[in-house]
Order: structure tokens, then sequence, then C-alpha cells
């Protein structure tokens, strides 16, 4: 019984993170961690075979929401951070914020954007779009009161 519980509560996750996922205006880059952690868990849940199909329907949707939860970015409602334990964030609840453009050695530029939420928690995205591009889409959906300081790394 216990293995059906896990299992409708996997999928009304995933039925939440497809819901929000669809929403995301501009997308954040695709973080593994939640990759690397169900390969470890998969590996020692799978070592031994197995042919019980709850079994193999609850692993199925664990990879899936894992796999699911290294997606987020800029939402037009909430902001959907992206990780092993991704979430929504109501943009009221965001007190400030921190950019810092990056050129890497190859050429290609990204935006470390760092958002504060009662300035006690911090959540970090990276984003391949340009600094302007996110500042302008930021400052249509966050409050007036939050403020934005762009730093530099040289």
């Amino acid at each position: 019984m216990l293995m059906y519980i896990l299992i409708a509560a996997l999928l009304g996750s995933m039925a939440f993170g497809i819901y929000w996922q669809s929403q995301i205006v501009i997308r954040a880059r695709y973080k593994y961690t939640p990759v690397i952690f169900s390969i470890l868990i998969g590996s020692w849940a799978l070592s031994v075979p197995t042919m019980n199909w709850p079994f193999i329907i609850l692993m199925a949707a664990f990879f899936t929401l894992n796999i699911m939860d290294g997606v987020g970015g800029i939402g037009g409602k909430r902001l959907v951070t992206n990780g092993l334990f991704s979430r929504v964030v109501d943009y009221s609840t965001i007190t400030a914020l921190k950019m810092v453009p990056v050129t890497l050695p190859n050429g290609k530029s990204r935006v470390i954007v760092l958002f504060v939420i009662n300035d006690r928690q911090q959540i970090q995205m990276n984003f391949n779009q340009h600094l302007e591009i996110l500042m302008k889409s930021l400052a249509q959906l966050l409050p007036d009161t939050v403020k934005i300081e762009v730093d530099r790394i040289e």
C-alpha cells in the first residue's frame, strides 16, 4: 500500500512540475545534480533485478521526476527553481537580486543571478541570455522595492 501512495505522490509532483515548467519564459541552464542523485540512488535500488511492476513504476517516476528537476527559469507568474529540491517562488518574496555577467574563455556569455529571499535564503540560477534581456524581463515581474545589484568579475 505504501508503494502505491509513493507512486501517487511522485505522479502528483510530476504534474505540478510540468505545469510550472510550462510557464517558464526564460530558461535557466540545466542543473545536473538531480540526474547524478538519481543515478546514485537508482544504481543502489536496481542492484537486485525485480519483476515487481509497482516497484518498476515507482523507479520510473523517480527517475523522470529527477530529470525534470534540472529544468528551471523565469516564469510568467513565479520563479521556477531548478536543482535537487526545486520549487516555485512567488516574485513578491524576493527582496534583492544580484546579477553577475561572465564571459567564458570560449567567448560565450553567461549571467549568474542570485535571488535573495527574505534575507535568509538565496537561489542561484545561471542563464545564457544577455544581462539586458534578463533585467528587462525581471523588471516587469519583480516588485518595485526589489534592489537589483549588478556586479562585474574582473
